[in-house]
């Protein structure tokens, strides 16, 4: 093979491992946002089929009777399912595709899924340690278990909740399955299915906008989007609060003078905790209803709850919905927000709890306003926030 074959040839391989700029199929958006990698397991037969991963199943299965302690992965169990599912050499392609993995894209394919499994398995721990065990998350106020640990009346229902997954073997099979479907059940009992609302989003809420991003003339605006933070509220009585009614006010301002073909507005459910309102869903009606702006130029991102996810949230949303990625968009937002945004503070921030900035600034261009480019490293879904993966 000539040398401009073997570019040709590297170059084909690079295209095929690259996520695809399209919505990723989600069929139980919990757990796959949670657990991609486990629910990619789940379609392959020979991961039952393994005598060591048959072993452990059986084990977790009695570990039922002491889900909170028993249902755990210690080291020990990680790096023995590690070493099984070495031998299975599972296909990674389709785990590169997905992008759900993009920051291990340089690891070999043992590498990959040795850390894809590793994510999981610690992913569930925390679950069971936050919801099972009532042992504080990074933040209390807002993740916290909903009911007291150490009462009698929860002791129960966490025997009950292991008892009912019992009773449907046919979801304990595989070596995986006890201790994520217990997780699962503690996320529900909590009602703590943040991360599955709404999805899914193409078809739903940005159904509109999805179809105005594959007939929109880029070049048109100076940049691809207008991304406006959710800001939440102290009082269930009070779906928009007046920091999300200004900035409001300034993104639909930006809007009628042509900086952006669509306004992406992100925010969950967040504040106070437990609430009813998804900022950025309360930020779309208002933009429609008091502002005039169509529903076919917002985009609403409902899961972020930090100002490191609004941004690796809005960046994901471009990248699937097909948005150009090297486009520059706008951060608009009040002030305070936006120089804290521009701060080292916000920096280290997003490197301690993401690994990496999700955004590239390039320069403020007013008070409100903060020029940025979106960054592939946001697609990498994160087990260790559970309500936003």
């Amino acid at each position: 093979m000539n040398h401009r074959l073997l570019i040709l040839a590297f170059c084909a391989i690079a295209s095929a491992q690259q996520p695809a700029p399209a919505p990723l199929a989600l069929h139980s958006p919990v757990q796959d946002k949670n657990f991609y990698f486990l629910s990619t397991l789940e379609r392959l037969p020979a991961v039952k089929q393994d005598p060591t991963l048959a072993r452990i199943a059986a084990e977790k299965r009695k570990a039922l009777t002491d889900p909170i302690n028993a249902l755990k992965w210690t080291d020990d169990e990680i790096e023995e399912v590690e070493i099984a599912l070495r031998s299975l050499k599972i296909a990674e392609a389709p785990l590169r595709r997905s992008g759900v993995f993009i920051r291990y894209q340089s690891k070999s394919a043992e590498e990959l899924v040795d850390q894809a499994w590793v994510d999981a398995a610690r992913g569930i721990n925390q679950i069971i340690d936050t919801y099972g065990a009532g042992i504080p998350p990074r933040y209390p106020l807002i993740d916290s278990v909903s009911f007291d640990v150490k009462s009698d009346a929860y002791r129960r229902l966490i025997q009950v909740i292991a008892s009912v997954e019992e009773d449907d073997p046919s979801k304990l099979e595989l070596f995986f399955q006890p201790s994520l479907h217990f997780a699962l059940a503690l996320l529900d009992a909590n009602q703590r299915d943040e991360a599955g609302r709404l999805e899914p989003l193409e078809t739903g809420e940005n159904a509109a906008a999805l179809r105005r991003i594959k007939t929109t003339q880029w070049t048109r605006f100076p940049y691809s989007a207008i991304v406006v933070p959710g800001a939440g509220t102290d009082r269930e009585s009070i779906s928009l609060g007046a920091w999300g009614k200004l900035r409001l006010a300034l993104a639909a301002k930006r809007y009628r003078d042509g900086k952006a073909p669509f306004i992406l507005v992100s925010g969950g459910y967040v504040h106070p905790n437990q609430t009813a309102h998804c900022e950025a869903l309360e930020m779309k009606k208002s933009l429609l209803k008091d502002f005039g702006i169509p529903a076919s130029a917002v985009i609403v991102e409902p899961h972020a709850r930090h100002t490191t996810t609004n941004l690796r949230n809005a960046a994901r949303l471009m990248y699937r919905y097909g948005m150009p990625f090297d486009r520059k968009a706008l951060i608009t937002t009040d002030q305070y927000q936006s120089t804290y945004i521009e701060s080292p503070v916000f920096k280290e921030r997003c490197i301690k709890e993401l690994g990496y900035e999700p955004h590239a600034l390039l320069g403020r261009t007013t008070t409100f306003d903060l020029a940025w480019t979106p960054r592939i490293d946001s697609l990498q879904f994160d087990s260790a926030d559970p309500l936003d993966p």
